[in-house]
Parts: C-alpha cells; sequence; structure tokens
C-alpha cells in the first residue's frame, strides 16, 4: 500500500512538471515582425518647373506703371533659384534660395518678382517667415557691404526694410548705415501649404533715395517652414 502511495505521488509529482514545463515553453515562445517604417519628409523648396520672373515698375500719378521712366534703359534686374534639392521620400526637385540682382539702380526703381514656393514633403508645413539677407558690389564685383533686413512691423514679417551695412558691425545703426530698399512680399503669414500643394508670391523691391547707381545689389530670400502642428517661432 505504501509503495502505491509513493508511485501515485511520483507520478503526480511528473504529470504537475510535465504541465508547469509546457506552459513555460509556450509562454516563452518569440514571435518575430519584420518591416520597414519610414517617416514622413518636411520639405518646402522653390519651384523646379517654373522659374522666377523679375519686372521693371516706376510710380507714375500715384500708381505703379510697369517699365522705366520716360522709357529709359537705365536699371536692370535678374532673378533665378540656387541650391538644387530632392526629397527622398517623394523625389519631388526644387530649390532652397532665391536671388534677385539689381544693376544700376536709383531712387523709385522697382522691381516686382513673382515666384513659386512647393511642399515636396510629405507634412503639410506652416510658412513662418523668410530669411533676407543680401550685399552690395561696385562695377569690379567687390562686395561693398553686406545687406541688414529688418521687419518694420514684428506682427507682419513680410513687410520690411533692407539697409547698407555701412560700419560693417552686423547691426542696424540709425545714424551711420543708410535704408536704401523698401520690401514687401504679398503673402501674409503664417500660412500652410500641403503636400504637393504650390503656392504663388511676389516680392516688391523699391529703391529709396540713397541707394547707389552703378552699383549691384543681390538679395537673397529663405523660406522658414515648420511642420503644420507645431507652435511658431
Amino acid at each position: 500500500m505504501e509503495n502505491k502511495k509513493l508511485a501515485a505521488m511520483v507520478l503526480l509529482i511528473a504529470l504537475a512538471l510535465s504541465t508547469f514545463g509546457f506552459a513555460y515553453a509556450h509562454w516563452s515562445d518569440m514571435v518575430y515582425i519584420e518591416g520597414t517604417v519610414e517617416m514622413g519628409s518636411l520639405a518646402l523648396a522653390f519651384d523646379y518647373v517654373e522659374p522666377p520672373s523679375c519686372v521693371e515698375y516706376y510710380w507714375a500719378n500715384g500708381k505703379k506703371v510697369e517699365g522705366e521712366y520716360l522709357g529709359k534703359e537705365v536699371g536692370d534686374s535678374d532673378c533665378h533659384y540656387e541650391d538644387y534639392i530632392k526629397d527622398v521620400h517623394t523625389l519631388k526637385e526644387g530649390y532652397k534660395k532665391l536671388i534677385i540682382e539689381i544693376t544700376n539702380a536709383y531712387p523709385q526703381y522697382i522691381v516686382h518678382t513673382t515666384f513659386k514656393l512647393h511642399n515636396i514633403g510629405t507634412i503639410p508645413i506652416d510658412i513662418a517667415t523668410y530669411e533676407i539677407t543680401g550685399e552690395k558690389r561696385d562695377s569690379e564685383g567687390t562686395v561693398i557691404c553686406n545687406l541688414l533686413y529688418a521687419d518694420t512691423d514684428p506682427a507682419k514679417p513680410w513687410i520690411g526694410d533692407l539697409w547698407e551695412d555701412v560700419d560693417g558691425d552686423g547691426i542696424i545703426d540709425l545714424a551711420v548705415d543708410l535704408k536704401v530698399i523698401d520690401l514687401e512680399i504679398t503673402n501674409q503669414l503664417p500660412k500652410q501649404i500641403d503636400p504637393c500643394d504650390t503656392d504663388k508670391a511676389e516680392i516688391d523691391l523699391e529703391f529709396k533715395q540713397d541707394a547707389e547707381e552703378c552699383h549691384t545689389y543681390t538679395i537673397h530670400v529663405t523660406v522658414v517652414g515648420i511642420q503644420w502642428n507645431k507652435e511658431l517661432p
């Protein structure tokens, strides 16, 4: 009788261990999942297909009239894009920078530049502001001074002035530096552009009294865009 009880206990222990081992083996199995996760891309560019255009204007009876005053051919303007980019997700192309060059400008000489922005990425973008820099060169192409941009109203980052940094300190000093260009961009900001969409914008550059003839003013324009659901800077 004792032997039968002992044998039964051994059998029960073996069964228990077997069950535990099965459960352990069952819950310790590992599952492998293979796949590729791709992040979205944030990419705003000047349009690759349509180049920018520049048109000259002047003031006449309080209105802007196309051409130069009295049909003269004094000033000259040109615009183009630089810094080619290509989005790795969409394979769409564009440029990072708009360049506007004006030679031999004079007071009230106006250059109207039209351009297009293109969201070549996969995420909606809010245009926060524009970064505008530049330089003034002499007839030999030597840089005389840099141009500094300042908003005339912080609430309107699309309207401002360009100053010649006469003393070269990188800071606008009203007593030393010269305001040479009034600048206005038609887009009120912030403005959202969805993926694949384009947005047309225009820049007016009007030269002031202190602008110097026989020189070239070059303006560099880049656009600051952020993800649509992020806080604007």
